[in-house]
C-alpha cells in the first residue's frame, strides 16, 4: 500500500518539476497537444503508466512530429527537467 502511495507521491513531484518550466507549460497548452490530452484512447493509455506503449503510441509520434510542436520540442531539456529539485 505504502508503495503505491510513494509511487504517486513521485509522480506528482515531478509534474510539479515539470510544470515550472516554461517550455514544458507551452508544450501543455498548445492546441494540438491538449487535443491528444483529451483523446479518450490516449487518456486510458496515459493512465496505463505503460511507459512502452505510450511512447510508442502513433497519436503521440504523430504530435511530436508536428512542425508546430517542433520548436517547443526542442527547447525542452528533459534530463535537466527529471533531474531538478522540487
Amino acid at each position: 500500500m505504502f508503495d503505491k502511495l510513494k509511487e504517486k507521491v513521485k509522480q506528482v513531484q515531478m509534474m510539479q518539476r515539470l510544470m515550472k518550466d516554461e517550455h514544458f507549460r507551452a508544450l501543455m497548452a498548445h492546441p494540438k497537444m491538449q487535443a491528444l490530452l483529451k483523446d479518450p484512447e490516449f487518456h486510458t493509455l496515459a493512465k496505463s503508466q505503460d511507459m512502452g506503449k505510450i511512447l510508442t503510441n502513433p497519436k503521440l509520434a504523430s504530435v511530436m512530429r508536428d512542425p508546430e510542436l517542433a520548436p517547443l520540442l526542442m527547447k525542452l531539456d528533459l534530463k535537466k527537467l527529471m533531474n531538478m529539485t522540487a
